[in-house]
């Protein structure tokens, strides 16, 4: 222990505490029961939707275009697009390979 104590220590000893009204703690539960409660949007669904708006909009810019389609399509149709045969054949001469 300090034998010389702070002048300060001294005054902060000497105050008097002051006592808390009766009814106050009553009437603060009181008060907080009475306010209405505000509906909030949980954090982690916040985060879930930002996250999946994030991806969704990094999916549409990354995403190439699709090949032009042909102005008058028809069902009968037999040769798909020259860029849909190179990818088929790329694909199967890899499977070829393995």
């Amino acid at each position: 222990m300090n034998s010389n104590p702070d002048p300060f220590e001294n005054d902060l000893r000497a105050l008097v505490r002051r006592e808390l009204p009766s009814g106050w703690r009553d009437e603060m539960l009181q008060a907080a029961a009475q306010t209405p409660r505000v509906a909030r949007t949980p954090r982690w669904l916040l985060a879930g939707w930002s996250l999946a708006w994030a991806a969704i909009l990094a999916m549409y810019f990354t995403t190439p275009a699709e090949p032009f389609a042909p102005k008058t399509s028809s069902m009968s149709e037999a040769a798909p697009p020259l860029l849909w045969q190179q990818r088929a054949a790329a694909i199967e001469a890899l499977l070829a390979s393995n």
